[in-house]
């Protein structure tokens, strides 16, 4: 029974300070992702957590601090998952490309750029996709088991093989 008075005890609490700091800490994480919706969801889930870490939390001095501490980091945490995964709103994916380039140019385009990709070996095709991707010197380094001045090197090597490759494409 003492399992549900803590539990009811925590929910009380949690709500009093939802009603106490929700605007407050919606306009932080809005200020913080830049998107009102995205803002509202991360507010929800920062009570969240802060309900679930309710009974390891001690005797929370500055529970204003502590929300907005939790809030942050939540922030943060979303940030970093929307930079790795980038997705194309559907108004922009229906519009058609701006400009002179139509999808056929720009298929047109592509396609010396796969074939050069071919030509090269997988291991500088590969580090040439992840570093496009957007992964770090340093993730790639952690993946490969080597250092990040030698991740340095080998993309500087595979860059280059690369442009060799291509300007021969293109002379053609």
């Amino acid at each position: 029974m003492r399992n549900n008075d803590s539990a009811a005890h925590a929910g009380a609490a949690i709500e009093t300070l939802y009603r106490a700091h929700y605007g407050a800490l919606l306009a932080h994480l809005t200020r913080l992702v830049g998107d009102h919706d995205a803002a509202e969801d991360l507010c929800h889930e920062t009570f969240l957590k802060a309900f679930r870490s309710w009974d390891r939390q001690a005797e929370v001095i500055n529970a204003n601090a502590w929300l907005h501490r939790i809030a942050t980091n939540t922030a943060y945490d979303y940030l970093r998952r929307r930079r790795r995964v980038r997705f194309t709103p559907l108004d922009d994916a229906t519009q058609p490309p701006s400009g002179a380039h139509s999808m056929e140019s720009r298929l047109n385009e592509q396609e010396p750029v796969h074939r050069v990709l071919a030509l090269l070996s997988p291991q500088a095709r590969h580090l040439l996709l992840c570093a496009s991707a957007g992964h770090s010197t340093a993730e790639l380094a952690s993946v490969l088991e080597c250092s990040d001045t030698a991740v340095r090197l080998r993309l500087f090597r595979a860059r280059r093989q690369f442009r060799q490759a291509y300007n021969a494409d293109n002379d053609d």
